[in-house]
């Protein structure tokens, strides 16, 4: 399921793209209905570029593989024509929420800068990211009311999977951040007048985001920075470091406890376990509804005109 939403959002970048049908069939020729809607073989047409362009394959190469293109789109329609007749909607809140979450990441006045250098209409854009929203938005309101994991089934799991669950060596520990090496000083002058460590990790909480990442974690050597994985893997246990410094800051590492290479206990992968059991949930349930949904909607495709069409295509 979650492929295929990831797919679908990929789509909302073939709007402006140009179709290129042969001259002897009309880019209008509706070649897929899915209940009220057509799909033309223009669309078909730049859904194939932009499928090519994405990752990284010739145009001919989708085409060969067009069977399993067109499934992908009818499963889409689908979807959408579920939500419509559900009354399942996007607001228009919800739509800027996300469009923000994908402009924030480019400098500001840019991105429709970029749709532009594509040919990408940004009007159009907006309109097909609202419909790949709709499909996500669908999609997780079908599948929320799944039954949690049960915790049998998570043993199971783990029982015939133990060695799946290796860990490289490791190590437990405590950390505190300063901004500057007078407040590590500090720190540290506190922790050899008595003071507990955990204590002051809990009072630095808000000055570093990596501390937040590795108190209180297992951590690996290639998790780490270098400079403290040095320190996190040679000190004594129960000790704390001098004071070590890093692009992040200046650091004080307290190491609770190392562990050689082992297998990882089941508390601890649990929540992973958990986690791929509902997400296999999920996608069986995803396709056992999407059989329903063509049984519920007619889906009519012009193998015939694709087949023609590939033939063109394919050597391209």
């Amino acid at each position: 399921m979650r492929n295929l939403i990831l797919w679908c959002v990929g789509l909302s970048f073939v709007c402006g793209l140009p179709a290129c049908s042969p001259k002897t069939v009309s880019s209008q020729a509706v070649v897929i209905r899915v209940g009220e809607r057509s799909i033309t073989l223009g669309d078909v047409e730049r859904i194939v570029e932009i499928t090519s362009l994405e990752n990284g394959i010739p145009k001919g190469q989708v085409w060969s593989s067009i069977d399993s293109l067109v499934d992908r789109i009818v499963d889409d329609a689908l979807v959408c024509q579920y939500g419509r007749d559900k009354g399942i909607t996007v607001t228009e809140i919800e739509l800027e929420r996300a469009i923000q979450d994908i402009v924030k990441d480019y400098p500001e006045g840019t991105f429709e800068e970029v749709l532009l250098n594509r040919c990408i209409d940004y009007t159009e854009w907006k309109r097909r990211f609202r419909e790949q929203l709709l499909i996500k938005k669908i999609v997780e309101e079908r599948t929320r009311s799944l039954d949690p994991v049960p915790h049998h089934a998570i043993k199971s799991y783990y029982e015939e999977r133990k060695e799946e669950f290796w860990h490289p060596p490791r190590a437990e520990f405590m950390h505190i951040v300063t901004k500057t090496r007078g407040e590590a000083e500090a720190m540290r002058a506190r922790l050899q007048g008595g003071e507990d460590m955990a204590t002051l990790v809990k009072q630095q909480s808000s000055q570093s985001g990596l501390q937040g990442d590795y108190v209180r974690n297992w951590a690996t050597r290639d998790a780490l920075p270098p400079a403290v994985a040095d320190i996190v893997f040679s000190i004594p246990v129960g000790e704390a470091s001098d004071i070590i410094e890093t692009p992040y800051g200046y650091h004080i590492i307290e190491v609770l406890k190392r562990e050689p290479k082992g297998r990882k206990e089941l508390l601890e992968v649990m929540g992973e376990i958990e986690n791929t059991l509902l997400r296999e949930a999920r996608e069986r349930h995803y396709s056992a509804w999407l059989v329903q949904l063509r049984n519920d909607y007619p889906v009519r495709i012009d193998y015939d005109l694709l087949e023609k069409i590939r033939a063109l295509r394919e050597g391209n």
